[in-house]
């Protein structure tokens, strides 16, 4: 019998999945289209007006980007300070994450399957 999902899996509000990067687990949930549109009207904005044009919506997309990770984290093991201490998960901590470490983790909230404790 394969391993293959056969089915999709609706995202659960609670549900955790684990990212492996280097040393580190990150516990995160899947986006959901509902989650992604608040996220997405919360951070547009308008800019200003432009020759005889009314204001025009614009995302942002590190904006966006950030907005979506943080939506997504929940959680980490194995994440240490620069002098090597270890760093309990917090919202404050988690915007001093690399970006490289919140696109991975954007594009695996993003991601239809369901597939938790998945290391990359």
């Amino acid at each position: 019998m394969s391993e293959r999902q056969t089915t999709l899996v609706l995202v659960d509000p609670d549900e955790r999945q684990a990212l492996s990067l280097g040393g580190a687990v990150f516990y995160y949930r899947r986006l959901s289209l509902g989650a992604l549109a608040a996220i997405e009207r919360q951070q547009l904005c308008l800019l200003p007006a432009d020759q005889g044009r009314g204001p025009r919506p614009w995302l942002p997309p590190q904006a966006l980007e950030a907005a979506l990770a943080a939506h997504a984290l929940v959680g980490w093991e194995g994440v240490s300070g620069p002098e090597g201490e270890p760093v309990p998960y917090s919202p404050a901590a988690a915007l001093r994450l690399p970006v490289a470490v919140r696109r991975r983790l954007v594009r695996r909230a993003q991601s239809p399957q369901f597939q938790p404790g998945e290391k990359t």
